[in-house]
């Protein structure tokens, strides 16, 4: 058995006790590290934290006055529409009697064309004789403008043009004519001749720009532009109704189909 040294014996414990001190040491000053690194990362994830909740606050707040305008925008809309609704009964009432007034303007007009005929019938045959034969003196426009109205209501689109075109060549100075251009365009349109209608309804747009037919007649033109892909001629066009005739139901027609347009 070898014999340890008294030395060795006497060293060891000393270095051992000296190791044991020197890693508590390091220890504890690792576990203040530690301390004060967790402290420091509380403090941060408390602010953080903190943040948070105000960002979220503010998120909240903002989707609620989000929803209160979406309520607000949803209940203008619905007023709106209902607004829009009633206003375009109105408008198709007014556009009803408004039809039945002319058209009783227009039967009384051709009765009234019709008796005078007959008076100027009467009066060249009592002042002449019987045998100065029958008169020559033919329909009026108002009865000539009925006539081609009968005509187009029964799908005699042909029958119809040549009323209207009788009431154009022999009247040319009646108020009448820019209403049997109009509805010599509708007869085309019937037919499914669009460039001869669009011709006509340009020509009523040119030579009588007041006539109470012009916007319509526009509208036509533009919805004919729109089909035949031509886009940009028929947004002027509705431009064009809106800027001239704001108030009629071709602006508001017009003006849905630029919003289409856009």
């Amino acid at each position: 058995m070898t014999k340890t040294s008294p030395f060795i014996i006497c060293v060891l414990p000393f270095a051992l006790a000296g190791c044991f001190f020197a890693t508590k040491s390091d220890f504890d000053s690792l576990q203040m590290q530690v301390i004060g690194a967790r402290a420091g990362s509380n403090a941060a994830d408390s602010v953080q934290r903190a943040y948070l909740v105000d960002m979220s606050r503010t998120v909240r707040s903002l989707n609620d006055s989000i929803n209160a305008l979406s309520k607000r925008v949803n209940a203008m809309r619905t007023a709106n529409e209902s607004d829009l609704a009633a206003m375009k009964e109105d408008i198709a009432q007014l556009q009803d009697l408004s039809g039945q007034s002319e058209r009783q303007l227009r039967d009384m007009r051709a009765a009234v064309e019709d008796k005078t005929g007959q008076t100027d019938v009467a009066a060249r045959t009592d002042s002449v004789g019987s045998s100065a034969g029958p008169a020559t003196g033919g329909p009026g426009p108002g009865q000539l403008l009925q006539a081609g109205r009968d005509q187009l209501l029964k799908g005699g689109n042909s029958a119809a043009r040549a009323a209207f075109g009788e009431l154009i060549s022999k009247y040319p100075k009646s108020d009448l004519v820019p209403e049997a251009m109009f509805y010599t365009a509708q007869a085309y349109a019937a037919e499914r001749n669009a460039d001869a209608a669009d011709a006509e309804y340009a020509s009523l747009i040119t030579k009588y720009p007041t006539s109470p037919r012009v916007p319509t007649a526009m509208y036509k033109r533009a919805l004919q532009m729109q089909a035949s892909k031509k886009t940009a001629e028929a947004k002027r066009m509705f431009q064009d109704i809106i800027k001239r005739f704001p108030r009629s139901d071709e602006a508001a027609l017009a003006d849905e189909r630029l919003q289409s347009i856009r």
